[in-house]
């Protein structure tokens, strides 16, 4: 039983490091964008597209790196995790652009786009089992 918690802890520390890599990741991004804080008023769609670029890199790359330094101890697939990782992060944000116009800070579908593209992440090495 330790060791399933351990597990656990791991996959949340990992999910918790992803989170925070989209934030850092977009942040980047908007310092090599000019005027991007006025993106969601004036170019929704440019703006849905930066961000769920973003928070793919994001989620990736942690993914990436925890498989890479065998913190996750499951199959890499990385061309099906990167899929997952795209469609969990637009799929919401997408949902939002026709939801919320204009989109505006602290929107829920930002953080809903985080938590799905993560899920997306591991469901694309689970999904890719199934043929």
């Amino acid at each position: 039983m330790g060791k399933k918690f351990v597990t656990y802890l791991v996959w949340l520390g990992i999910a918790i490091l992803q989170i925070i890599a989209t934030q850092v990741v977009t942040f980047i991004a908007s310092l090599f964008t000019p005027s991007m804080e006025n993106f969601p008023q004036t170019q929704p769609l440019l703006f849905v597209f930066i961000l769920g670029i973003t928070y793919t890199l994001g989620i990736f790359l942690i993914g990436w790196l925890a498989l890479k330094l065998r913190w996750l101890k499951i199959e890499p697939k990385l061309i099906a995790r990167l899929i997952g990782t795209l469609v969990g992060a637009y799929l919401p944000l997408v949902i939002a652009l026709f939801i919320y116009r204009p989109m505006e800070a602290g929107n829920p579908f930002f953080f809903v786009a985080m938590l799905t593209g993560i899920a997306g992440f591991y469901a694309g090495g689970w999904l890719s089992n199934t043929n």
